[in-house]
């Protein structure tokens, strides 16, 4: 054997080793979810990751001479599995949903500062045709005169503490439900309550949050303090939740904080569904929940070319009884 192939035998069970180990904390993070702190970590490994990692395995075990079944079945496995958990919770396939009369569009973006006080951020709101925007991280561009010059002389802003909703629908409530900086992680949650008038006199009541985003805060903590919040600040119902949530589809903060909504690009999201690291989307940490008394007809995601989170923009109708 030449010295560059028993390099390249080492190499590739070396991959191979790399390849269960990494295999085995994916699919435990899985399994798990963010239920605990530690499987919160893995539950984070991007699928993406997997895919590619299973492919490099795969292709050192090629490389290394002819291909054995019995090397090759876990990277195969690992392959097949990472694909179909991106095409499940990262790619929506495309569809074509004709216009409603009663659909309202709602645009959610979290503005990240300083991305808040941008002119770009500004005009990137504004081109989206959006009924209803809920921005996250407010800033300079959210002032009404500012407003009125990116969406419009007949928008208006209604503010809640770090939250802006921005429409031209008549807006009935506007009222924080709670705010915190404890332990240095700032957190927010507000509730507005839009008329749209197609509706027939039926509202739109909306809840934005804005979560911790420091990765060792376990989850299942800020989903215990989230709920205690939404209590004592009397959220009441609502028909959507929307904001960034630092969590993942499924995180306990849904199942505890919200259950039986559904994520709208879950349920009708076109094309590449994740929303941060903007530049190289790779994780869905922004949401726009979904209750019973609506539904979703379509949704995508938008590069606005400024701020770390992509736009999400979905449609929604009344649900039918």
């Amino acid at each position: 054997m030449s010295r560059s192939a028993a390099i390249l035998g080492r190499l590739e069970r070396l991959a191979h080793g790399v390849l269960w180990w990494v295999g085995a904390c994916w699919v435990t993070g899985l399994v798990a979810g963010d239920r605990w702190g530690w499987s919160q970590w893995l539950s984070w490994i991007p699928p993406v990751t997997m895919a590619l990692a299973a492919a490099v395995g795969g292709g050192l075990t090629c490389m290394v001479g002819p291909p054995r079944m019995g090397r090759l079945a876990l990277p195969a496995a690992l392959l097949v599995a990472a694909l179909v958990v991106v095409l499940r919770r990262d790619v929506g396939l495309p569809s074509s949903v004709d216009p409603r009369v009663d659909e309202v569009r709602i645009l959610q973006w979290n503005t990240d500062y300083p991305s808040g006080n941008d002119p770009r951020a500004a005009l990137a709101m504004g081109r989206q045709g959006a009924d209803i925007i809920l921005n996250s991280n407010r800033g300079a561009i959210t002032a009404m005169d500012e407003v009125r010059q990116w969406a419009g002389a007949d928008a208006q802003v209604v503010g809640v503490g770090p939250f802006a909703l921005i429409t031209t629908m008549p807006v009935v409530e506007a009222r924080p439900i709670a705010f915190s900086t404890r332990g240095g992680q700032y957190w927010a949650v507000g509730r507005f309550t839009v008329m749209p008038p197609s509706w027939n006199g039926r509202p739109l009541r909306i809840a934005m949050v804005d979560l911790p985003s420091r990765p060792r805060l376990p989850r299942s903590s800020v989903a215990a303090a989230l709920a205690e919040a939404m209590q004592v600040g009397q959220l009441g119902p609502v028909d959507v939740v929307a904001g960034d949530f630092n969590a993942l589809d499924e995180s306990v903060i849904m199942r505890r904080c919200f259950p039986g909504f559904r994520d709208a690009l879950a349920e009708a999201g076109t094309g590449w569904l994740a929303t941060w690291p903007r530049r190289m989307p790779l994780w869905r940490i922004d949401h726009v929940m979904l209750g019973p008394q609506v539904r979703c007809l379509s949704g995508w995601t938008v590069n606005p070319g400024t701020s770390e989170h992509m736009m999400t923009m979905v449609r929604v109708v009344p649900a039918t009884e």
